[in-house]
C-alpha cells in the first residue's frame, strides 16, 4: 500500500516537472540548424550568453545547438584549446567562438595574436568558421573604462583583420549603449562581469552579427529563467526563520540554534550562487536551468508530501487539526514561494524584465552592428 502511494506521488511530481519544463520551451517553428562551440572564460558563462543567444535564434526560426567548454579565468591555450579540439573532432560545428583572457592580452599582445592565429587555423581545419568575441573587459564602478576598452578592442580588431575572423564587438556595443541609454546597468555586483541585462545585450550583438537577426520578435519578459526562485526562497526563508525565532522567544522555548544556523547558511549559499554565478560552476550555462528544475522539483515534492500527510492525519486517522498543522504550514510555504515567482511586479527575476527594456537593448545592438557594416561599405 505504501509503495503504491509513493509511486502515485512520484508520477504526480514527474508530470508536474515535465509540464514545468515544457512551459519553458519555445514554440516557434525552426527552419534551419546552426551549431556553435564556445571557448572562453567567465565572460562567456556569466549571464548565460550562449543560452540567451539560443533563445533569440529560436524566436527567429533558427535552431541553435551549442556546446560550452569555457572555464573560469582560463586562456585560449593548453587544456582549454585541447578540449575544444576534442569537441571539434567528435562533431561538426558551424562556428567556434574564441574569447581570450583580458589580463593575458594586456601583458603580452603578441602572444595573444599568436594564440588567435594558431587557434583560427585549427578551427578552419575542422571545417568551422572562427569567431572572435571581444567582451566588455574594463569597467570602473559599473561604467566602461573607455580608454582601456579602446586598447583591448583594438587588439581584437587587429587579430580579426589579420586572420579574417568574424568579430563580436560586444565591448564597444556596451560603450555605445551606455552613451545612448540613460540609467543603464550592465555589470554584475562584482563590477567586472555582465549581469543578466549585460548578457542580454551581448547576446543581441551575437545574434545581429552572426544571424542578421532583427528585433521584431523580442519577447515579453526574460528569454530564459535566471533562477528567480533562489531570490524568493532566500527572502521567504529568512522571514520564516526570523518569525520562528521571535515566536520561540515569546513562548520561552529553546531556540534550536544549530538548526537555525544550518538554515541561514543554506539560504546564504543559494543567494551567493545567484549573485556570483561565475564562481559556482554548477550554476553556469545550461546547468542554471537544471538547478532551477531541481529546486522546483523539491518544492513540489515537499508540497505534495505535506498535503498527503495532512489528509492522512486529519481524515484517515481522524486526529485533531493541531496534529497536522505543520504539514499545512509546509504546503503553504511551498505554494507561496512557487506563486511569487510568477509575479512580474516583484522584478526579482533579473535586472531585465520589462519588454520595453529588452526592445531598447536589442535596438542598441542592431544600430551598433549596422553602423559598423555601413562604415565598412
Amino acid at each position: 500500500m505504501k509503495m503504491r502511494k509513493n509511486i502515485t506521488i512520484g508520477l504526480l511530481v514527474l508530470t508536474l516537472a515535465v509540464l514545468a519544463g515544457c512551459s519553458n520551451q519555445n514554440t516557434h517553428e525552426t527552419t534551419n540548424t546552426i551549431s556553435i562551440l564556445f571557448v572562453g572564460n567567465s565572460h562567456v558563462r556569466t549571464g548565460n550568453v550562449p543560452a540567451q543567444l539560443q533563445a533569440l535564434a529560436r524566436l527567429n526560426g533558427i535552431e541553435m545547438i551549442y556546446v560550452d567548454v569555457s572555464g573560469n579565468g582560463v586562456n585560449l591555450d593548453g587544456t582549454m584549446r585541447d578540449n575544444a579540439i576534442r569537441e571539434m573532432q567528435s562533431r561538426n560545428f558551424d562556428y567556434v567562438v574564441m574569447q581570450a583572457r583580458g589580463r593575458s592580452l594586456i601583458n603580452d599582445i603578441d602572444l595573444f595574436l599568436d594564440d588567435i592565429r594558431l587557434f583560427s587555423e585549427q578551427i578552419r581545419e575542422h571545417g568551422a568558421t572562427p569567431v572572435l568575441y571581444s567582451p566588455a573587459w574594463a569597467n570602473i564602478n559599473g561604467q566602461p573604462n573607455e580608454e582601456l576598452q579602446e586598447f583591448l578592442t583594438g587588439a581584437h580588431k587587429q587579430a580579426a583583420y589579420e586572420n579574417d575572423l568574424v568579430l563580436i564587438n560586444a565591448g564597444d556595443a556596451w560603450v555605445y549603449a551606455y552613451r545612448n541609454i540613460s540609467g543603464l546597468s550592465l555589470c554584475a555586483r562584482d563590477g567586472i562581469h555582465a549581469n543578466h541585462t549585460g548578457a542580454f545585450l551581448t547576446a543581441n550583438v551575437f545574434a545581429t552579427t552572426l544571424f542578421d537577426l532583427h528585433i521584431e520578435n523580442i519577447p515579453i519578459g526574460n528569454l530564459i529563467d535566471n533562477l528567480p526562485m533562489l531570490n524568493i526562497i532566500t527572502i521567504v526563508g529568512f522571514m520564516i526563520t526570523i518569525l520562528v525565532v521571535i515566536y520561540r522567544l515569546v513562548k520561552k522555548q529553546p531556540l534550536q540554534i544549530k538548526k537555525s544556523i544550518v538554515v541561514i547558511i543554506s539560504l546564504a549559499l543559494l543567494q551567493t550562487m545567484n549573485f556570483f554565478p561565475h564562481i559556482f560552476r554548477f550554476t553556469e550555462s545550461g546547468n542554471r536551468l537544471l538547478l532551477l528544475y531541481v529546486v522546483t522539483l523539491i518544492l513540489l515534492v515537499v508540497m505534495l508530501c505535506s498535503i498527503y500527510s495532512f489528509v492522512r492525519i486529519k481524515f484517515l486517522e481522524k486526529q485533531s487539526l493541531s496534529a497536522s498543522k505543520k504539514y499545512v504550514f509546509y504546503a503553504l510555504v511551498c505554494i507561496v514561494i512557487y506563486g511569487l515567482t510568477f509575479i512580474p511586479a516583484l522584478e526579482l527575476r533579473s535586472h531585465l524584465y520589462r519588454a520595453d527594456d529588452a526592445y531598447v537593448l536589442a535596438q542598441a545592438a542592431w544600430d551598433f552592428v549596422n553602423q559598423i557594416i555601413l562604415a565598412i561599405l
